[in-house]
C-alpha cells in the first residue's frame, strides 16, 4: 500500500503537462501564429492599395458598378487585415514577452474587436452585394444598367456597412481584458457568440455567395449555348438602344452632323465590343475572388462548427498531468494546428485579391503595367521608347489605338476608311459635275 503511493507521488512530481505538449512541432505552430500576421500586413496593404490605384483610373469601365464594389472590398480588406495585426501584435507583446502594454484596456479591447469583425463581415458582404449585381447583370442584361447604379451602388455598401456595424456591436459586452496564465492581461472574448459570426461573417454570406455565383455560371453557360437567332434579336435591340442614344448625344452636341449611318454603326459595334470584353474580364475578376473565397473559407466553416460541437482544447484545463492521457493530448494538438491552419487560410483573402484580378483581368493587367513603365520612365530608371515617339508624331490617330486589341484596332480601321471612302466619293462626284457642266456650255 505504501508502495504503491509513494510511486503514484513519485509520477505526480516528475509529470510535467508542460513537457508533454510543448514538443518540437506545436512549438512551431505557436510560433506561426505569433508571426504569420507580421509576414501578411506589409503584402496586404501594399496590394490592396495597388487594387486601389489601378481601380482608380476608369479605364477598366466607367460606368462598372462591380469596380465600385472592387473599390471598398480593397478599402476593408486594408482595414481588417490591419486591425487583426493590431490585436494580434499587442496579445503577442503581453504574453509572450511580458511588456505591460498601456493601450490593452477595457475600452480599447472593445472597440478593437467591434471594429475588427465589422470590417471582416463588410468584407465579406461586399463579395456577396458583388455576385448579387453580376447576377441581375447577367440575367436582366438590358435592364441592370438602370436598376443599379454606381450611385446606387455605393448606396447599397454604405448602408449594408452601418446595418453590419450595429450587429457587430454585441462585442462590446463579448470581448474584454482577460488574463493569461503568466496573469498577463490580453484582449479576448469572455464567450463566443454563434449567431452572430453565422449570420455576418461565416456560413450564411458564404452560402450566399455560392449559390449566387451558381446562378452566374448557369446564365452564362445558358447564354453561350443560346440559338443565334435569339442571340441576334437581343443584340439588335441593344444596338438600337446605344444608336438612339449615340443620336441623341451627337445632335444636342450640335457636333459631328455629318457623320453617316455606316460610321454611326462601326462606331456602336467597337463600343459593344469594348463594353461586352471589358464586362468578361470584370466577370472573371469576380469569379475568381468568389471562388477562391469559397475554397479558403471551407476548412474554417468546418473547424468552426466542430470546436463547437467539441472542443478538445479544453481537455487540459483544470486536470493535473496524471490524468490527461496521451489521446487528450493529441486530441488537443490537432485542434490547436487546425486552428492556427483556419486562421491563416481566412486571413489569405485579404492579401490575394491582387493577384486574381492581374491573373483574370487583362484590362487591369495592362493598366497595371502601364502604370509601373511610367513611373520607371519619370524616376529615369528606363528610357522611353524612340519607335512608339515616332509613331504618334507622324500619326496621331494611330497612337490613340495604343489601349486597344485587335479587334478594336480592325474596327477603327474600318472606321477611318469609310471616311477616306466617303472623301474620295465626294471628290469623283465633283469631278463628274465639273465635267457635266463643261459639256453643257461647249
Amino acid at each position: 500500500m505504501n508502495s504503491t503511493m509513494n510511486n503514484s507521488l513519485l509520477l505526480t512530481s516528475t509529470c510535467s503537462l508542460k513537457l508533454r505538449v510543448y514538443t518540437s512541432d506545436y512549438l512551431f505552430f505557436k510560433f506561426l501564429t505569433g508571426i504569420y500576421l507580421r509576414l501578411l500586413i506589409g503584402p496586404g496593404v501594399l496590394l490592396n492599395t495597388l487594387c486601389l490605384f489601378v481601380l482608380s483610373r476608369s479605364k477598366l469601365l466607367k460606368k462598372s458598378t462591380t469596380v465600385t464594389f472592387l473599390r471598398f472590398l480593397a478599402i476593408f480588406d486594408i482595414l481588417a487585415i490591419t486591425l487583426k495585426y493590431i490585436r494580434a501584435e499587442l496579445n503577442y507583446q503581453s504574453i509572450e514577452k511580458k511588456k505591460n502594454i498601456i493601450l490593452i484596456t477595457p475600452v480599447f479591447c472593445k472597440i478593437l474587436y467591434v471594429c475588427m469583425n465589422a470590417c471582416i463581415s463588410i468584407t465579406m458582404w461586399t463579395i456577396v452585394l458583388m455576385s448579387l449585381d453580376k447576377a441581375v447583370a447577367v440575367s436582366y442584361p438590358l435592364k441592370a444598367g438602370i436598376w443599379i447604379t454606381q450611385k446606387r451602388a455605393f448606396y447599397i455598401c454604405c448602408f449594408t456597412s452601418l446595418i453590419l456595424l450595429f450587429a457587430n456591436l454585441n462585442f462590446i459586452t463579448l470581448s474584454n481584458v482577460l488574463s493569461a496564465n503568466n496573469n498577463q492581461g490580453y484582449c479576448g472574448l469572455m464567450e463566443h457568440s454563434l449567431i452572430i459570426d453565422i449570420l455576418t461573417a461565416s456560413i450564411l454570406p458564404i452560402a450566399l455567395i455560392t449559390v449566387i455565383n451558381i446562378v452566374i455560371v448557369v446564365n452564362l453557360y445558358r447564354v453561350s449555348h443560346a440559338p443565334f437567332d435569339s442571340y441576334t434579336n437581343e443584340d439588335k435591340i441593344d444596338r438600337q438602344h446605344l444608336s438612339i442614344h449615340i443620336t441623341r448625344k451627337i445632335f444636342s452636341s450640335g457636333r459631328d452632323r455629318s457623320q453617316s449611318p455606316q460610321n454611326s454603326s462601326v462606331i456602336t459595334d467597337t463600343s459593344q465590343a469594348i463594353k461586352r470584353r471589358t464586362n468578361a474580364q470584370v466577370t472573371r475578376m469576380l469569379l475568381a475572388v468568389t471562388l477562391s473565397l469559397i475554397i479558403f473559407n471551407i476548412p474554417n466553416i468546418i473547424i468552426f462548427l466542430l470546436t463547437r460541437i467539441n472542443n478538445p482544447r479544453q481537455l487540459l484545463h483544470g486536470r493535473s498531468c496524471i490524468e490527461v492521457s496521451d489521446n487528450d493530448i493529441k486530441s488537443y494538438k490537432i485542434s490547436f494546428y487546425s486552428t492556427v491552419v483556419q486562421d491563416i487560410l481566412s486571413d489569405l483573402p485579404h492579401i490575394i485579391n491582387f493577384f486574381l484580378y492581374y491573373l483574370a483581368g487583362k484590362k487591369f493587367r495592362n493598366i497595371f503595367l502601364h502604370e509601373v513603365n511610367h513611373c520607371f520612365i519619370k524616376c529615369h530608371l528606363i528610357k522611353r521608347k524612340k519607335q512608339s515617339r515616332l509613331i504618334q508624331n507622324s500619326n496621331p490617330e494611330l497612337s490613340n489605338q495604343t489601349g486597344f486589341n485587335s479587334t478594336q484596332r480592325r474596327l477603327l480601321s474600318g472606321n477611318t476608311s469609310l471616311k477616306s471612302q466617303k472623301t474620295t466619293n465626294v471628290s469623283f462626284n465633283t469631278l463628274t459635275n465639273k465635267l457635266t457642266l463643261n459639256d453643257e456650255k461647249s
